[in-house]
């Protein structure tokens, strides 16, 4: 029983290792595909695979992207060069927690199976000296988040489609009916510090806005859309709201029920800097938006006519 994983990554140095060293018990091999990290996620998955982890890393540089497209190709990369029987799909902030081998528990027949995300947090209990993430935030959210993410058998053809998110999967249109797994969870670390949280939902946003209109009319990235919002118009809001930024929960709102990590001790992790990070990355990310609308003008006259016309235009406002 072979299981492959397949992650998107963009910028997170501060998990990847403990992702790596935790989920890696579970799992025969390990795919990323790296959105164009700009700070030491790459150098730290490189040193990993000198290590001797099964990994295997391909990178894009777009700031927006086709997410089922994207999803479809890392199942096809799982499923036939990496030999999977199961592909596994989890974000860089998500750890397998399971009574026993994963692969012990994946069902006989069906072909697609779901396990749930459970939230951890920040609180004014964590140890900021710890750099193991999930030794570090042992809060857990009691309340459901209701979202489930996929893990899917391996060689069911070219017609397999990977929802948004990874939440299902489809074949030749029609929806794969999952099975459960009993006992097995996801702890979820999405925000592990305020100007983390900030300089992702800036740039998720951005990357929903650089896919078109299709894309923020389906739905892409809308849980940001809010919040950069405020973050545009009312910074202050979040910018100096010490409570915002200094923890996500009280110790009331939470369980002290951290994940039994598995991993090894952490080799490669740089000590965290949040705040000069978050505007390090943002400033790549926006570099980057820039010098692809440029090359586009550049290397397309219907686009630089295009954006000529809209440079020209002149409204009435008062």
């Amino acid at each position: 029983m072979r299981l492959v994983s397949a992650t998107r990554i963009l910028n997170e140095d501060d998990i990847v290792e403990a992702f790596v060293r935790h989920n890696a018990t579970h799992l025969d091999h390990m795919l990323f595909l790296d959105n164009g990290s700009t700070d030491h996620t790459l150098s730290i998955l490189q040193a990993l695979k000198s290590e001797g982890f099964p990994i295997t890393v391909f990178q894009n540089l777009s700031v927006s992207f086709d997410e089922i497209a994207t999803n479809s190709w890392a199942y096809q990369i799982a499923s036939q060069p990496l030999a999977a029987n199961w592909v596994v799909f989890l974000d860089a902030d998500e750890f397998i927690a399971a009574p026993s081998p994963l692969a012990e528990l994946l069902p006989k027949t069906a072909n697609a199976a779901l396990i749930p995300l459970v939230n951890y947090g920040q609180t004014s209990e964590d140890n900021p000296n710890e750099p193991i993430v999930p030794l570090r935030l042992r809060g857990r959210d009691p309340r459901a988040t209701n979202v489930e993410k996929l893990i899917l058998r391996g060689g069911l053809g070219e017609k397999i489609t990977i929802a948004a998110g990874n939440h299902g999967a489809f074949n030749a249109g029609a929806k794969l009916p999952a099975a459960h797994l009993p006992g097995v969870t996801l702890a979820h670390y999405p925000r592990r510090s305020g100007a983390q949280i900030i300089q992702k939902m800036l740039a998720g946003w951005l990357k929903a806005l650089a896919a078109g209109e299709s894309a923020t009319r389906q739905g892409h990235s809308a849980h940001y859309h809010s919040p950069f919002q405020t973050l545009r118009d009312k910074p202050g809001e979040l910018f100096r709201n010490h409570d915002y930024l200094a923890f996500e929960f009280t110790q009331n709102d939470v369980i002290d029920d951290p994940l039994d990590y598995l991993g090894t001790a952490l080799r490669y992790t740089p000590p965290a800097d949040p705040e000069m990070k978050a505007i390090s990355v943002f400033l790549h990310f926006s570099e980057r938006l820039a010098r692809q609308h440029g090359r586009l003008i550049d290397e397309s006259p219907q686009a630089r006519t295009l954006v000529e016309a809209w440079n020209a235009k002149k409204d009435f406002k008062f």
